[in-house]
């Protein structure tokens, strides 16, 4: 068994989300793969950063999708997580595509779409369309995934380009809206509640019921970075789990080699 890691918006453990240096980082750790977020810009850049807005990691404020490339290059997001990261920028997707042609060849990428379809339709489709066109460009997609929590659109990209693309959803299902795609290659299992509010089971872990769900759909299960825990490792690899999205990827590469279940892919 061999259960893959992928390093939530890069190495964040040790340096500032979705930046350059968590991604260089995530290769040199051994991840199997780069978790990464993506906005579209006023003047259509697509840089990699998880919020709409700058508020939260850097130095200064405003929406993404109401600033220029230029303006959000200026934005420090390093010298939040201490005086050694500052100057740190937000890189750009093409910046990144330009890093990771030269690397390995092994490193996979899970491309999560940031900018949904209920905060403007065609804005959204434009965003991902560059997306798509940008990552092609440099001819990574055979390694990569489409990522979204919006179904619309997952099922956009799903019918727009004729099923070409390894879709990433979120169990359950609901999660992604009303609509979504035909076809997913795989699914994070998420916690979730009854409809009287209470929690549906406890700990992390889903119960096996939705692992098995999941695999009777012919998605492959994967769980996010609330897995933290040995136990709670060892319990998902035992339901089914292919990969494991880890905050810690250093520290959960390291226990899943210990266990055993980094042996054969």
């Amino acid at each position: 068994m061999y259960i893959k890691v992928a390093a939530h918006r890069g190495n964040i453990l040790d340096y500032p989300e979705n930046t350059m240096p968590a991604y260089k980082s995530a290769y040199e750790i051994g991840a199997d793969m780069i978790e990464l977020d993506l906005h579209m810009t006023k003047d259509g850049e697509i840089v990699l950063i998880h919020d709409g807005d700058l508020a939260r990691t850097a130095d200064v404020e405003g929406k993404i999708r109401e600033l220029t490339l230029e303006e959000i290059l200026r934005a420090d997001v390093g010298i939040k997580r201490g005086e050694q990261f500052a100057g740190t920028r937000v890189p750009t997707l093409r910046q990144f595509c330009e890093f990771v042609a030269s690397e390995s060849d092994k490193m996979q990428f899970n491309f999560e779409f940031k900018d949904y379809f209920r905060d403007g339709e065609e804005w959204a489709k434009a965003c991902a369309d560059k997306i798509i066109e940008t990552v092609d460009s440099y001819g990574l997609w055979e390694r990569s995934f489409v990522n979204s929590f919006d179904g619309k659109l997952l099922q956009y990209v799903e019918e727009k380009y004729d099923g070409r693309f390894r879709l990433h959803g979120f169990y359950p299902y609901s999660i992604l809206g009303d609509i979504r795609p035909e076809k997913l290659y795989c699914a994070c299992l998420c916690k979730y509640q009854n409809s009287d509010g209470t929690p549906a089971f406890e700990g992390l872990v889903n119960p096996k019921k939705d692992f098995d769900a999941l695999i009777a759909h012919g998605v492959r299960p994967w769980v996010g970075a609330s897995i933290r825990t040995i136990e709670d490792m060892k319990r998902a690899a035992e339901l089914g789990a292919e990969l494991i999205t880890s905050n810690e990827p250093a520290f959960m590469i390291a226990e899943l080699e210990k266990a055993g279940l980094r042996g054969m892919e």
